[in-house]
Formats: C-alpha cells, structure tokens, sequence
C-alpha cells in the first residue's frame, strides 16, 4: 500500500518554500519522521500526521482528498503566519491560506533601516511587488530598483534577492509569488 499523504506534503512544503527541517520544527516532529511521510513507502501514524496537517494549516482530509480548490476558504487575521527579520524591522504576514494552490500573498512591512534578504522561491516561480506606502529598495540579483508607493516590480522568484527600507518613513508593500507548478519542477 503506497502512502496517501506523501506527496500531498511534498507539494505544500514546497509551494510555500519550506524545508523538512522547517516544517519539522512547526509540527513539533523529528525531520526523519517527515521525510518518511515524503517517502512512497513510509507509514505515518496518524498522531504524526495531525501534527503535519496543524503545521500547515489544513485538515487531515486536505492532505488524504484531491480536493479541487473551488471551496471558499476564509482566514482570521490571528491565524495568518507572521515572520519577523532583521530584528523586527521586516516583517511578512503570509496572507493567503496554506492550502491555496501554487501562490503566496504576503504584506511586507519594513521600518527604516530595513534590510532583509529574500528566500529564492523555485526555479520558474515569479514575484509581483507592489509598494502601498513609502519607498523600497529592491535588490534583485545585485541590482538596486526603488520602489514608490504605486510602483510595481516584476522578477523571476528564483533569484537572489533583497527587501531595504534606506528611508525615514516606513513601508507597507504586498508581494504575491507565483510558485511553478510541482510537476515542471
């Protein structure tokens, strides 16, 4: 019997680019243990795979069904993930659920003297920042682009990145990425 939930994780972990070790440390699970859910052959117990399924934010079902996502999914402001950089100065609030398929929505706020680098995101994903409030200095694969409230920049999410507030006023962006599809990667 092959395991029904291994490439369901796979495919959340990924799509919001977390490692084993990360989604591991969220669960409150050895990361063997999930790599042994990722794998055909493992046999998670179910106590393994509640605490994997809370992590990510979806029900055991979410992980078992091939789910279209057509339902409607609401999330409370105090559920959202909230990741904090740079020691408070950048912080980026996931917006969209964890089970939404192939895309983050993210609201970046940065106070100034800002500076935080991006995590690359996979190979033919794409990201779309959009600064609400203040001006932002993206650095993207070495080259510095200022972003004005209004502005947008478009890039491949892959490369290197940087996310700078060199202002005295703070900065309220959305950035949305659009992760490539599991199955080109």
């Amino acid at each position: 019997m092959s395991n029904p939930v291994c490439k369901k994780i796979r495919a959340l972990r990924l799509q919001h680019n977390l490692t084993q070790m990360e989604l591991a440390s969220k669960a409150k699970i050895p990361r063997a243990s999930l790599a042994n859910m990722e794998s055909e052959k493992g046999n998670p117990s179910i106590i393994v795979v509640t605490k994997v399924a809370e992590a990510l934010g979806v029900t055991i079902d979410d992980l078992v069904e091939n789910k279209d996502h057509s339902s409607v999914t609401k999330v409370k402001r105090g559920d959202m993930q909230v990741n904090r950089q740079d020691e408070g100065k950048f912080a980026i609030t996931l917006l969209s659920p964890l089970n939404a398929p192939y895309i983050n929505v993210n609201e970046i706020n940065m106070l100034p003297g800002c500076y935080s680098k991006g995590k690359p995101h996979p190979k033919g994903s794409h990201e779309f920042f959009y600064c609400l409030e203040g001006t932002a200095v993206l650095e993207i694969q070495g080259d510095a682009i200022e972003v004005k409230s209004g502005d947008l920049v478009y890039f491949p999410g892959n490369l290197p990145h940087v996310y700078s507030n060199p202002g005295i006023k703070p900065v309220h962006a959305v950035a949305v990425v659009n992760i490539v599809e599991l199955s080109k990667r």
